[in-house]
């Protein structure tokens, strides 16, 4: 089989994906903790692989109304197995597009939130894999951004929030980018491996039309200690974690 089917305490998720492609990690994860979904809400993620975050969204806000946006064939179909897995289907629309022509499916000032655990390295930063499932996931091969950001702006109505992940060493680039198309950064929280480690991704949320003015959250520190114990606040959001997560 080309698949494997894993277990997530998080949301008692059954995740089925790639064996050797492109698979979920701690970021996906992450992120939808870090969001605060309105009931009745409409989410649109934009690049969702297998589902991960659309999934999770879902079993923390059931009446939200949340739409999926993924370009890579095989994670899209995966994605439509793990709904009917984990009986989802009713909660998630799917969509296979390229998050680049947005427009084409989907209408401009239509979602409360936005949110993306994007590319995060440019195409030069770093060695690309020869796998293209992992190098789309991973460099802006297919999405820079500026192309994501934008995609946001279009989606998100008037104080609409978008949320993401990304890499510290690119905040400067991020900040730049949401702001000059409209997107105010609002509240930011690094993500540690451990308590005295520098951060290694950190959490944005931006608001369309926002003023000025960003809260910095503590530092989210996955591990309590070098046998790489989860942290009181991780234990909290996801039990003991996940199995068989990269």
């Amino acid at each position: 089989m080309d698949e494997t089917l894993d277990t997530l305490s998080a949301g008692g998720l059954r995740i089925l994906q790639p064996r050797n492609g492109y698979r979920y990690s701690l970021d996906a994860l992450i992120l939808p903790f870090f969001m605060a979904p309105k009931e009745g809400g409409s989410i649109v993620e934009l690049g969702a692989g297998c589902g991960v975050v659309s999934m999770l969204l879902a079993r923390r806000c059931p009446s939200c109304r949340i739409i999926s946006v993924e370009i890579q064939e095989r994670l899209h179909h995966l994605h439509e197995k793990n709904l009917a897995l984990n009986e989802l289907g009713g909660f998630v629309q799917l969509i296979h597009g390229d998050i680049r022509r947005i427009d084409e499916f989907l209408p401009p000032d239509s979602a409360e939130e936005v949110c993306s655990n994007p590319p995060f390295r440019k195409v030069r930063a770093g060695r690309i894999s020869p796998d293209r499932e992992k190098a789309i996931a991973r460099h802006e091969v297919a999405l820079t951004l500026e192309e994501l950001v934008r995609a946001a702006v279009y989606l998100l109505k008037k104080q609409g929030r978008f949320s993401l992940i990304y890499l510290p060493e690119r905040l400067a680039d991020l900040v730049q980018t949401l702001r000059r198309n409209g997107l105010e950064p609002k509240r930011m929280r690094m993500v540690q491996s451990f308590p005295k480690t520098p951060p290694v991704l950190l959490l944005m949320e931006a608001v369309k039309g926002g003023r000025p003015g960003m809260t910095h959250e503590a530092p989210l520190v996955i591990y309590r200690d070098e046998e790489k114990n989860y942290s009181d606040e991780m234990e909290a959001i996801y039990g003991f974690g996940s199995e068989n997560v990269e």
